[in-house]
């Protein structure tokens, strides 16, 4: 790092580089406005009010936080009243112990400002004006284009800004530079950038609009960088610099005193994967960019390797050195033979639109410019929950384990038809908001004169998330196994086990945990059940659509917030040997001790459950490895290529985790002596000693792979 990256990544930990919101005063006058006319007035009033943040050591400005005084972004969705209350009912709060919602996760089309800056975006409004005639599109419209001239505004207002503060600088070099930052603003993000500073400044500029994802960055910044380089403009050095300042910047956007602050996976971007020509994507830059963010010691973003069949082991074995030597770990893997397979075959995305696709919060899919269009968690242990506790009876006297799966298969479809209804109602609700900002840099929203709330942004897929996909595997391999298989016990004896929380039977639940066929070690068992219930979810679901007409993919994923817990306290004891509010496991492979047999077992039951696609949705394998296997150089070789290995075979996802568990426990019992402990919990990172004591002892329990 320069000493003016230092001092910004100072700054940036210390929580001064963060934009406090300016509170702004309105005319209660507005209030006798229509209501897009008196929205969109409010927000403009807000943006041009805002301060920027800036200091004699920032080449960047311009990012702004909502107060939740005005419609905010589509991520936070501040000021969104109808959402508000949609989520006071769904929002942590796992609704008939069933499904519970989220704040959707998104990125913007960073592609239409690189392309042609805001101006464009106005000249496109103008162009949809002259289509559309109905009042409510045309003041939508007319709103946009009002916002859009805001955000011009707005950037020159930092422009001025920093020119006074150059004025006022003795250094030299930050003087210069603040020159140059005043320059730029005052022609970007209005016009469309002409060099690789400018076009890294309008990411930053537009991120206000959705500080969630920043997409494919690799991608849309290296015509930028290969003609400046070329031309001898930009120098590695100078480009490492600039994105080590966004990505500080996008750190800084995040209030210290937030628990998201220190969560990796807030921001997420994705580097690498198939280009629309069908040739793999990793460039010069893309190494660049890796390389630019774990030398800095923040949290914030994540990157994702998209995998390819054309991707060289160089650079797989690359970007695992670089997660094996970054500290925060940051750095996770996917495999585009498999989602772009999914998109292409299943949702019917034209190849050149699915290889756009990157990854948002805690790895679900999304597309340029596009939200995902559900935001759901659903407790699939419930079902099995239903039918051993409250309809018991339907299954005593089963003749066959196929007989059980079908009662099991009817009670988990109505059990998703009811979350499908949740997950619509909230659509519906949200509908009735108007998302200004936001729908200038998604697709779709100006030409269909429509905001993004209410689908009038390109949102091609929906990913609703499950919770204890394992535990159903499990159960539903103990049944087979001990119940129809070998015949150890009858159904009613399982039974009576449950209803009485394993008192009494404490011999079945330890024989069941010592003998049974658990998921994740390869066996013919294990696997044959999970792409049982694979296939029969990819059956159920192929057909089905959200409210915007979007496929519903299931997604093995939990986010940030610990739903896996919260459902596990309201789900009673399940075959897998649950006790009665034990919590459930999250992703899928999360065996914590029952893969028996090692990390290519593991990781060869995971690869092969998804022979149709169904888990390319949201998904998330997070694999805990002895550190030997990681700091040990020839151990390391052995590693990726056994990863390798694993996404060659159809493996989604993955990232690791590489401390022992005997760290793990000293760290829970003395806290102090391990503050800078930071291990995978769901989709995202975080200090092993902030999590709690629930949480801290499911990564205990993972398996750690010797």
């Amino acid at each position: 790092m320069t000493e003016r990256i230092k001092k910004l990544t100072e700054l940036t930990l210390s929580g001064q580089m963060y934009a406090e919101p300016t509170k702004t005063v309105f005319d209660e006058a507005d209030l006798l406005l229509p209501k897009q006319q008196m929205e969109s007035k409010r927000i403009c009033e807000y943006i041009i009010n805002q301060e920027p943040k800036l200091t004699e050591y920032s080449c960047m400005t311009g990012f702004f936080n909502f107060d939740g005084s005005v419609v905010g972004d589509a991520f936070r969705r501040g000021g969104h009243k109808a959402t508000q209350e949609a989520m006071n009912l769904f929002y942590l709060k796992p609704v008939d112990n069933l499904s519970t919602m989220e704040w959707q996760h998104a990125t913007a089309d960073y592609t239409k400002i690189l392309k042609k800056g805001i101006s464009g975006i106005i000249a496109d409004i103008d162009e949809s004006l002259i289509i559309h005639d109905d009042p409510e599109q045309v003041e939508f419209l007319l709103a946009l284009k009002h916002v859009a001239n805001a955000l011009i505004a707005w950037a020159h207002k930092c422009s001025e800004r920093a020119s006074e503060l150059s004025s006022t600088v003795e250094n030299a070099e930050h003087k210069s530079n603040l020159k140059k930052l005043s320059e730029a603003l005052f022609r970007v993000p209005e016009n469309a950038p002409e060099s690789f500073y400018e076009a890294v400044l309008c990411i930053y500029l537009c991120f206000s609009a959705d500080p969630d994802s920043v997409g494919t960055l690799d991608r849309y910044l290296y015509p930028f960088y290969k003609i400046d380089i070329e031309n001898g403009m930009l120098t590695k050095e100078e480009a490492a610099e600039y994105l080590q300042e966004l990505f500080l910047m996008l750190q800084a956007a995040t209030r210290i005193t937030s628990d998201y602050f220190t969560r990796g996976g807030e921001s997420h971007f994705c580097i690498g994967g198939y280009l629309p020509n069908g040739e793999d994507g990793f460039t010069e830059l893309s190494r660049l960019i890796v390389e630019s963010m774990i030398d800095l010691p923040t949290y914030i973003p994540q990157v994702t390797l998209r995998w390819t069949k054309k991707t060289p082991r160089e650079v797989f074995r690359f970007m695992l050195d670089c997660e094996r030597k970054d500290p925060h770990k940051r750095i996770a893997f996917q495999n585009d033979e498999k989602r772009i397979k999914c998109y292409t075959e299943i949702c019917g995305i034209p190849f050149e639109r699915a290889a756009g696709y990157t990854t948002v919060g805690c790895n679900e899919p999304a597309f340029l410019g596009a939200i995902t269009g559900s935001n759901s968690k659903i407790n699939f242990l419930r079902s099995m929950e239903t039918v051993f506790h409250k309809k018991s009876k339907l299954i005593e006297n089963n003749a066959s384990f196929d007989d059980f799966f079908d009662i099991f298969k009817k009670e988990l479809f109505s059990d998703l038809e009811r979350a499908y209804e949740y997950d619509n109602f909230y659509n519906k609700q949200r509908a009735q908001d108007i998302n200004y900002i936001s729908s200038l840099v998604f697709n779709d929203c100006i030409e269909n004169a429509k905001s993004l709330t209410q689908g009038g942004g390109n949102t091609v897929i929906a990913s609703p998330m499950c919770l204890g996909i394992t535990n159903v595997i499990d159960s539903l391999c103990v049944v087979k196994q001990f119940v129809f298989d070998e015949k150890l016990f009858p159904m009613s004896e399982l039974i009576a086990a449950l209803k009485a929380d394993w008192q009494g039977y404490e011999d079945m639940r330890m024989l069941i945990l010592k003998k049974g066929k658990f998921f994740g070690n390869d066996d013919d068992t294990s696997n044959y059940i999970a792409q049982k219930l694979y296939r029969e979810l990819y059956d159920f679901l192929k057909d089905k659509t959200n409210l915007y007409g979007y496929h519903w993919l299931i997604g093995d994923l939990l986010g940030y917030n610990i739903h896996h817990k919260w459902f596990g306290e309201k789900t009673l004891a399940t075959p897998d040997g649950r006790y009665n509010g034990d919590m459930l496991k999250f992703g899928l492979g999360q065996s914590e001790g029952r893969d028996r047999e090692g990390l290519s077992a593991l990781l060869n039951s995971i690869a092969k459950v998804d022979p149709n696609g169904i888990g390319c949705g949201s998904t998330v394998t997070n694999i805990t490895l002895d550190e030997q296997l990681i700091k040990n150089d020839d151990n390391f070789e052995k590693t990726v290529d056994l990863l390798l290995t694993y996404f060659q075979n159809g493996g989604v996802h993955f990232q690791l985790t590489y401390v022992s568990k005997d760290d793990l426990m000293c760290a829970k019992e003395t806290p102090d002596e391990y503050k800078h402990l930071r291990v995978r919990v769901t989709g995202f990172s975080d200090y092993f000693v902030k999590l709690n004591e629930a949480i801290q002892d499911d990564i205990i329990a993972r398996t750690e792979q010797k």
